[in-house]
């Protein structure tokens, strides 16, 4: 921009130059014209040349002024993060060692198995009597007799623990009231458990 406006400034000034050296060339051919004898019947007819005044230069013109930046938002900056701490170690203590089992006990000696023993006869039993008022109904009615053979488990107090039968005729005739009486049997005290096999007989009176 500042050279075009140069360049239009020279023009001008070579132009108002080149015209000033026009109009000096003219006023000089007219004096020389002037100065030689003229033939009487052509007249010369004076030539007036006025000069132009010089154009004054043109004036600068003012330097168009750049409107202002607006001014730009400050941007905060995040702040720097600190380095992070290096990881510290951790000590893990091992994990102490499981007690020892304890020993297991030793397993309890094994319970002798009862003998049977022959020949023991019981301090208590309930009444005889007894047996012939709980006969069986139908084996009154019916006028028969029967044989239990039941082994009692006799406890180290005498007390009878329990019952069984072993053999009975007619079978289940007689079992329940037969076990029903020896379960109250007494025995002498003993040391040790045992078995006793008792018999019992079964028959209406006559």
């Amino acid at each position: 921009m500042e050279m075009g406006r140069f360049q239009g400034e020279a023009r001008q000034r070579w132009g108002g130059a080149l015209l000033v050296a026009l109009l000096h060339l003219a006023l000089f051919y007219a004096l020389v014209s002037g100065l030689k004898p003229h033939p009487a019947h052509a007249p010369t007819k004076a030539f007036e040349v006025s000069l132009l005044p010089e154009a004054p230069p043109p004036k600068p013109q003012p330097r168009p002024v750049a409107p202002p930046r607006p001014a730009q938002p400050e941007v905060a900056l995040p702040p720097t993060p600190a380095p992070a701490p290096p990881p510290q170690a951790i000590s893990v203590p091992a994990a102490p060692a499981p007690p020892a089992a304890a020993p297991a006990p030793p397993a309890p000696a094994p319970k002798p198995r009862p003998h049977v023993r022959t020949g023991v006869n019981p301090i208590y039993m309930p009444p005889v009597e007894e047996l012939q008022r709980r006969y069986p109904r139908e084996a009154r009615r019916e006028g028969l007799s029967g044989r239990v053979v039941v082994r009692l488990t006799v406890a180290p107090d005498g007390s009878v623990a329990n019952a069984v039968v072993r053999q009975s005729s007619p079978p289940g005739l007689f079992d329940a009231l037969a076990l029903d009486f020896v379960r109250r049997f007494r025995f002498e005290k003993g040391g040790e458990e045992f078995f006793v096999d008792q018999e019992l007989v079964f028959k209406l009176d006559q």
